[in-house]
């Protein structure tokens, strides 16, 4: 008889061997240690014990589920962040009770409707397929054609929206030669790419107005209050900003760090978005950086110049969603 109770704090090493043994079915999901698995759930801020919980075989847990909010607004959804069902518990009706306990949560909360999504700030770090574990951060929804996709999906909920994970493998990249052929050609119009110098380089604050992106202009502004900020590129009009990536470094993971790249209004359609992309991929492998992943979604027009510069499609997510009214 399977007996479903709330999280306590001792369930937790028993519900991390069942993490290890979904790691152990598949290589998707990358292995952590149970610290690395206690900070990633347990100990992150969005976690909630009072949305989590598990299925007892008697005192064998088989199988889990954790449910978080990251907002009190009733018309932002609440999150399924987690749920794994030992492999010879499932299909006996586990997953559901605890996918129904984790609704009934939300609700609680004030939720009309229950997302998996990475905006949850819980995402487990997974591996990019047919590679020497290059690995992503966090997965950004649910595996299309998974399982679990079709399991939410039996369980009426639709897709949201999709996200692609892409990859480039750095060892071989070299600038394409068309990018090359246009900033030769924009260096006469005084348009140029450089790593970001505050002595030379004017118009940053003027930049972050401009874009009308609230997040991409704190990126900029936190990382040049830093005492040593983190190195950047910027695309210039003769010294003054009209472009910019995100900060520029190796992860520890062998990862080429991605934060975004953006053009202001008036200077797009001149091949910059492109050359400061491409000329990204070629800074962090001269830097160390073995590979690159990063996802985005299916509607960014800016896929097409990740697909340019040669990265590659390599999962594909669906965000799901299940509205309760």
């Amino acid at each position: 008889m399977i007996k479903y109770t709330a999280y306590l704090e001792k369930y937790q090493k028993p519900m991390y061997d069942l993490f290890v043994q979904l790691t152990k079915e598949e290589v998707f999901f990358k292995e952590l240690s149970f610290t690395e698995f206690q900070n990633k759930l347990f100990n992150n801020p969005y976690f909630q014990s009072k949305g989590t919980f598990v299925a007892l075989d008697d005192d064998k847990l088989v199988g889990f589920a954790s449910g978080n909010i990251v907002d009190d607004n009733p018309k932002t959804s609440g999150y399924l962040n987690t749920i794994i069902v030992q492999k010879d518990y499932r299909r006996q009706g586990i997953g559901s009770k605890l996918l129904d306990l984790v609704e009934e949560y939300l609700k609680a909360q004030g939720k009309s409707s229950a997302r998996f999504v990475f905006l949850s700030q819980i995402n487990w770090p997974w591996y990019i397929p047919y590679t020497s574990k290059h690995e992503h951060p966090g997965m950004p929804a649910v595996r299309i054609n998974s399982d679990f996709y079709l399991f939410l999906y039996h369980h009426h909920y639709f897709v949201n929206s999709i996200h692609e994970g892409f990859h480039l493998p750095l060892a071989n990249y070299e600038l394409p030669q068309a990018v090359v052929n246009k900033m030769a050609e924009n260096a006469k119009k005084g348009l140029t790419v450089e790593v970001y110098d505050a002595k030379k380089h004017t118009g940053i604050e003027e930049f972050c107005r401009e874009i009308d992106n609230p997040g991409f202009a704190g990126a900029i502004m936190n990382n040049l209050k830093k005492p040593h900020p983190m190195p950047f590129l910027v695309a210039l009009d003769n010294n003054k900003v009209v472009g910019w990536t995100g900060a520029m470094y190796k992860e520890e993971t062998g990862r080429g760090h991605l934060d975004g790249i953006c053009v202001a209004p008036n200077s797009r359609n001149l091949g910059l978005g492109k050359a400061l992309f491409c000329y990204l991929c070629a800074y962090l492998k001269e830097h160390g950086a073995s590979y690159m992943t990063f996802f985005t979604g299916l509607d960014n027009k800016a896929r097409y110049i990740y697909l340019f510069a040669g990265f590659k499609i390599a999962q594909s997510f669906a965000d799901m969603k299940k509205n309760f009214e």
